[in-house]
């Protein structure tokens, strides 16, 4: 028994393309909203009883070295910051290497 939609061949190899489309621009869109999660820079405390750096401390720092900070967010135990760019992410972890000690983990 055939569908009532799909009458001759032509409409198979129609809805073959359609398909295909769909698959392409959700591949996409899925790898680009994956990528988009690698701008970002989490700060730990590496010593228990150290408070996390001022995020305006941070963004001071990093807006002297011409990185665009998108946001800040605080955790319970951590401070993510993130950018528009992969290239931004890891300039600003140069940055922040350089700026901070070793009580600090950055990744």
């Amino acid at each position: 028994m055939r569908p009532l939609f799909l009458k001759s061949p032509r409409q198979y190899v129609l809805a073959a393309v359609l398909l295909l489309i769909v698959l392409a621009v959700g591949g996409f869109a899925y790898q680009h909203s994956w990528q988009s999660h690698e701008a970002v820079v989490k700060i730990n405390v590496t010593n228990h009883g150290l408070s996390l750096p001022d995020g305006f401390f941070l963004y001071q720092h990093l807006s002297a070295e011409g990185i665009t900070i998108k946001s800040i967010t605080s955790g319970s135990d951590s401070l993510i910051i993130s950018f528009n760019s992969i290239e931004e992410s890891h300039a600003a972890e140069k940055v922040l290497k350089r700026i901070l000690d070793n009580s600090y983990h950055i990744e």
